[in-house]
Formats: C-alpha cells, structure tokens, sequence
C-alpha cells in the first residue's frame, strides 16, 4: 500500500494535517490546492495541474468545502477510488458525483490526527476498507460504522470532542490559578493529568473490555476527601448532562449540515 500514491485533493487543516502524518508513514502522497495560502503549503508537495495530479494518483482523500465536493468529484476525467473527510455530504451523492465506477468511503477523523493520535470512524464500499485500515490506523484509531448515519455521532463525539476537552484542559488551568498556581504550573499540570487519566483507562480496557471509567474514578474518591468534594461541585452545575448535551447537539448539527 505504501508504494500506491495517494492524492490528497484541499490541503488546508484537516487535509493538510493528513498529508503531513501520511508522509512522516513515508507514505507516498500528493497533495492538490489551487487555493491554498503558500505561508500553510510548507512540507506539502503540490501539483499544480489537474489533470497530471490525478494521473499520478491512485487513491483520492476528498478534503474539500462541501460547497465543492459535487464539482470537484464531477470534474474527474476517470472512475477513482475515494475517501472523503468532508462533512455533510453522504455516500449517494458522492458516487452520483463521480465517475461510474468509483468507489467511495465516508471518514469521519480528529484533529489529533495532526500527531498520529487521531480517532477515526468510516462508512461505505467495503470493498476500501482494507486499504483504508492499512493507511489510517498507523495514525489513527479506526471504527468502522454500521450505518451511515452514524458518523453524525462519531462527528459530535470524537470530531469535535478535541475542542470539549480543551476547554475542560483550560477550565482545569483557569481552577488552578484560581487556587494559588501560576497558569504555565497550572496548564502543565492539566494536560498531563488529562493524558495520564486517558492512557491509564487505555491500558485497562486493554486488559480488560469490561473496564469502566467508574471504577477507576472511584479508586482516586476517598470517603470525605478532596475529590468527593470536587465531584459534588461538577454533579452540581451538570458537568456530565452537559458533556452528553454538547455531543448530541454537534451530532444534530451534523445532520442539519447534510440537509442544506
């Protein structure tokens, strides 16, 4: 699979970040963007020409605004095989765009995907979904779907789930300086106890699938203790019902995105 060259077609954020961990995979990669900022196109090999871009290419990672996806599919001069990350646009009218004969798969990734700590979920011909493993899991966590419309829940959950647990990172900081730490102490302090929490429950599910975010919780809740405490405070003000409130509404936000 390394040695197919895979076409990344809108270089910006996520394609951009995309290409960059495909190469550092060595990957063989090329990347297509009339419209990119040349100040954001750095360690990205641009082809310039259309038509030489998808002659050099065998697998297309579909990147673009979904105001352009329709059009660009339709200018394709020959059926591809196609993974598209772009948001809203469903299985049908990316295969009515395209070529007959193409094969497409909806991707849902992150943005850690940036550092090859990505979350990824995947919808459509089944017959990519090999390729697709073998080039995403090396920087990805991949979970293949059973129906297409739930990448509108892997969208809510783990697409925008980055900026959730940034604002929890920065909310931790922001209670730490309240409490007498410098913010660059206090911020250092929040990332790694966010890490650390996330890969000591990575570890116990590998050990264990019955593992539960609950049991570990409570191996750090002493009766009386500081933590009870903080708990009480976050069960207060609805931390939890406003977690799953804000992944349900971003999954609804994805769905009236693919109507429009």
């Amino acid at each position: 699979m390394k040695n197919i060259k895979i076409g990344i077609i809108g270089c910006g954020n996520m394609g951009g970040a995309i290409y960059r961990s495909l190469k550092n995979r060595n990957f063989s990669v090329l990347g297509y963007d009339p419209f990119l900022d040349p100040k954001r196109a750095e360690g990205i090999d641009l082809e310039s020409d259309w038509k030489s871009f998808q002659n050099q290419t065998e697998l297309l990672i579909l990147a673009v605004k979904p105001g352009d996806a329709a059009k660009t599919l339709s200018s394709l001069e020959k059926p591809k095989n196609i993974l598209s990350v772009v948001a809203g646009i469903d299985t049908h009218t990316l295969r009515n765009s395209s070529p007959a004969g193409s094969k497409v798969v909806r991707i849902m990734p992150n943005l850690p995907i940036m550092i090859e700590k990505g979350a990824l979920g995947y919808y459509g011909d089944k017959e990519l979904y090999e390729d697709l493993r073998e080039i995403f899991s090396t920087i990805s966590y991949c979970v293949e779907l059973a129906k297409e419309d739930l990448l509108d829940a892997v969208t809510g959950l783990s697409g925008s789930g980055p900026a959730y647990v940034l604002r929890f990172i920065q909310s931790l900081a922001e209670g730490g300086v309240a409490s007498g730490l410098t913010y660059s102490q206090a911020l250092r302090l929040s990332i790694q106890t966010v890490l650390g929490s996330a890969e000591l429950l990575a570890k116990e599910l590998d050990q264990n699938s019955e593992a539960h975010p609950e049991v570990l919780k409570n191996k750090v809740t002493s009766p009386g203790g500081t933590t009870i405490a903080g708990l009480e405070e976050l069960e207060k003000n609805n931390f939890p019902f406003a977690v799953i409130s804000a992944v349900k509404r971003a999954a609804e936000r994805s769905k009236e995105l693919g109507t429009k």
